[in-house]
């Protein structure tokens, strides 16, 4: 704590409270200790904390043998030691020697969403396979003891979390499939100046490492949207949705006044049923749901999951997902999408349909506490 001045310190302590993130997140081990442990091995012990139980669960719940994964994907963006993480994770469970393993890492908190491209690539041309994508962040490996603020935010928004997703397209998996995957659509800003610094992994006048959120973030996030949806909506949208959009666009360019109203979102809620928005921050969320035009119940579960477990950058869409899940709100026939946001920039959106049932179970990561929620989210969160 000594490193930092008063001054940064009431800045992270402001941040912090208007952050829409509350008490019980975590963060790992390292973190805990006086001063912070942000060694290498420290970090190690965080990742391996992560993937090593979200893969044990996964394999025990579905009966999975490690020797039946064909395709193996990792991501984590500010760790990528040598061995690789998915070498690690092949040391660990025992994979076969000829298992296709990729690891990613620098691509930010839409990391998840591009694994699951790399994935969805990989099993059109290997038929009869299966593949696991493991996503985290680490927290350990990348505080920031400076006094620039635009590196503090980071400090302050980011906890310990991770995922693992399981797909397949053998044809007797189909059965047992929660969902499937539909469409995927990837924009990417980095020919951009503004855009690729952005977010950006920087030394400050200091020689101090951190990462710089610019204050342009909302609106290059916002740009990135725009953008990607273009792609997403004549994939999704009703006919009439698409018409509405069409004709909006030529009446600004026949008539320049009507350029003044702006054009014509598109009614997303008539095309999907849930929405995951990555849990960035708070304003992210809100900026979001009021470019898409949506209700506070379909930017619940982002924004239960920013204040239940912060921001798990890759893995947040899926924190939000698990929220649905254990509301049971998910059924079959259902369309959920998935948004998600990082560095470069990029934006990107995942559209799976519901295909079974969904049940609670204790895997669930809201199990034990679901009922909690939705709560009330106040302007300013105190903290002990």
């Amino acid at each position: 704590m000594n490193k930092f001045s008063p001054e940064t310190l009431e800045f992270q302590k402001k941040v912090i409270e208007r952050s829409g993130i509350g008490n019980e997140t975590y963060v790992p081990t390292g973190m805990h200790t006086i001063p912070a442990d942000h060694s290498h091995n420290s970090t190690m012990e965080e990742v391996e904390a992560v993937f090593f139980s979200v893969v044990e669960n996964l394999f025990t719940k579905h009966k999975i043998n490690p020797k039946s994964i064909d395709i193996l994907v990792t991501n984590c963006s500010v760790v990528c030691p040598t061995p690789s993480l998915a070498a690690m994770i092949i040391n660990k469970f025992g994979f076969r020697s000829n298992v296709m393993s990729y690891n990613l890492s620098g691509m930010g908190c839409s990391a998840g969403m591009l694994s699951i491209s790399l994935v969805t690539s990989l099993l059109r041309v290997h038929k009869n396979s299966m593949a696991l994508v493991l996503s985290m962040e680490s927290i350990c490996s990348n505080p920031y003891f400076g006094n620039d603020k635009s590196m503090l935010v980071a400090n302050c928004l980011f906890r310990m979390g991770g995922a693992a997703i399981l797909l397949s397209n053998r044809p007797q998996d189909k059965e047992i499939a929660k969902y499937e995957l539909q469409h995927i659509v990837r924009t990417h800003l980095g020919s951009k100046d503004a855009a690729y610094k952005c977010v950006v992994q920087d030394v400050d006048d200091e020689g101090q490492v951190g990462v710089s959120l610019s204050r342009t973030l909302l609106q290059v996030a916002g740009e990135a949207l725009k953008t990607n949806i273009a792609t997403l909506g004549p994939l999704v949208l009703p006919y009439s949705e698409q018409i509405k959009f069409a004709l909006s666009s030529a009446w600004k360019k026949i008539w320049p006044p009507s350029r003044k109203r702006g054009t014509y979102v598109p009614d997303f809620r008539k095309s999907f049923d849930h929405f995951c928005i990555h849990a960035g921050g708070k304003t992210v969320i809100n900026v979001i749901k009021e470019r898409l035009i949506l209700k506070d119940r379909d930017v619940e579960a982002s924004k239960m999951t920013l204040y239940r477990f912060g921001n798990t950058s890759s893995s947040s869409t899926w924190y939000s997902l698990s929220y649905l899940e254990a509301k049971g709100r998910v059924k079959r026939g259902d369309r959920v999408w998935q948004l998600s946001f990082g560095s470069g920039f990029k934006c990107n959106s995942v559209v799976w349909k519901c295909i079974s049932k969904i049940e609670l179970e204790n895997s669930n990561a809201w199990f034990d506490r679901i009922h909690r929620y939705p709560v009330e989210m106040p302007e300013l969160i105190s903290f002990l």
